[in-house]
């Protein structure tokens, strides 16, 4: 196990680029599929179920009342959009 841990090594995002047909497509859907996900979030998509996602953090953070609304683990969705955010920022540097 050890021989392996020394052949791995961290690959920088800017080495990787992806161009196969099939996942280009769905990676030119984060001009969508982002600030969507923001409205979502927000509890703005008309007919869609309230993820209280972003109201959770700003009652936790005092700028509203009211109480927790969701799963116990509902910030996670405001951290995976974060990290998408993240990844995108770093991949156009």
């Amino acid at each position: 196990m050890e021989k392996l841990a020394e052949q791995l090594h961290t690959l920088p995002l800017k080495s990787v680029q992806i161009k196969d047909r099939f996942w280009s497509r769905y990676i030119k859907l984060r001009d969508v599929v982002v600030p969507y996900q923001w409205e979502a979030l927000n509890d703005r998509i008309e007919g869609a179920e309230p993820s209280h996602a972003i109201k959770n953090f700003k009652i936790a953070a005092g700028e509203e009342e009211g109480s927790f609304h969701g799963m116990v683990f509902q910030d996670s969705d405001v951290a995976k959009w974060l990290e998408a955010i993240g990844y995108l920022l770093d991949r156009k540097r």
